[in-house]
């Protein structure tokens, strides 16, 4: 039963994503937020500075940072592998099946995000949406429908790190200059973006099947870290 449903909410990730517009886009938005976030805790983590996040309705972002030029590498580098690691720990949270912790945990990191990064307008709409939605949830006692819409963005998470990082990689291929961050890694490093692309490839499939065998209970290393 555990790897039908894996493969049902995996699926229905895919989707959501893939085909249902505005509802997909919007879920989308999630991800993006978590990605940013990471390039923003890698900045302030190197002695760099976050200007702001801004989050767009096609589902792109951008993370306004200054930094010197290895802050500037890390702070590139952390945005698609802090995605998936982040992915990852729902997926064991979900598994656990710690709802109130989690969304908690979600709702501060909107509040953070909110008071110090987002700065666009539909940045500060989405977020806004997100906190209407879960107050009204909260007041009508929906518990068993919070569960599952945890559930659902950890999966829609985890689906989007690993779609993303497929992005990236194609683009890197068919026109490096336009191609995120794997466009910046090249010019800071002089090392083609199709190479980045692929370290990005290749980390977003592993921790996609790590985040499926978590959610599936094949999770040692994740057992031996949080115990």
């Amino acid at each position: 039963m555990d790897i039908f449903m894996t493969f049902l909410f995996v699926g229905i990730s895919v989707i959501v994503l893939t085909y249902i517009p505005i509802i997909g886009p919007y879920l989308s938005i999630f991800h993006t937020l978590v990605h940013e976030s990471g390039h923003a805790l890698a900045a302030v983590v190197t002695g760099g500075k976050v200007k702001s996040i801004s989050l767009f309705k096609n589902t792109e972002g951008l993370a306004a940072t200054s930094n010197h030029k290895f802050g500037l590498f890390i702070t590139s580098i952390a945005g698609y592998p802090f995605a998936s690691v982040i992915a990852v720990l729902i997926m064991y949270v979900i598994r656990n099946e710690w709802y109130s912790g989690l969304g908690i945990v979600l709702l501060i990191f909107l509040t953070l995000s909110l008071v110090f990064w987002v700065r666009n307008s539909f940045g500060v709409f989405w977020i806004i949406s997100m906190f209407i939605m879960a107050y009204f949830l909260w007041s009508h006692d929906a518990n068993q429908v919070i569960a599952y819409i945890l559930t659902g963005f950890g999966f829609i998470l985890l689906v989007q790190a690993m779609i993303s990082c497929c992005q990236v990689f194609i683009i890197s291929i068919k026109s490096p200059e336009s191609a995120g961050d794997a466009s910046i890694l090249a010019r800071l490093t002089y090392v083609p973006a199709s190479f980045w692309g692929f370290l990005f490839l290749i980390q977003g499939l592993l921790f996609f099947v790590l985040g499926c065998a978590v959610w599936l209970g094949y999770n040692p290393f994740l057992n031996t870290i949080m115990n």
